[in-house]
């Protein structure tokens, strides 16, 4: 039992990570994104308005 899941560890961490890569690619991507990522951007230049 452990060789069969030291034999298919590599698979499936290579099919989680491109899974993951896949959704990441998505979340960027999508219609919408660009304003909430616009507004993140200018997140560090408000912190020095407030000091």
């Amino acid at each position: 039992m452990i060789e069969f899941l030291i034999k298919i560890s590599p698979i499936v961490a290579t099919i989680f990570f491109f899974s993951f890569f896949c959704y990441m690619i998505f979340i960027v991507f999508k219609k919408g994104s660009k304003k909430k990522f616009d507004q993140y951007s200018k997140i560090p230049m408000d912190d020095d308005k407030k000091s």
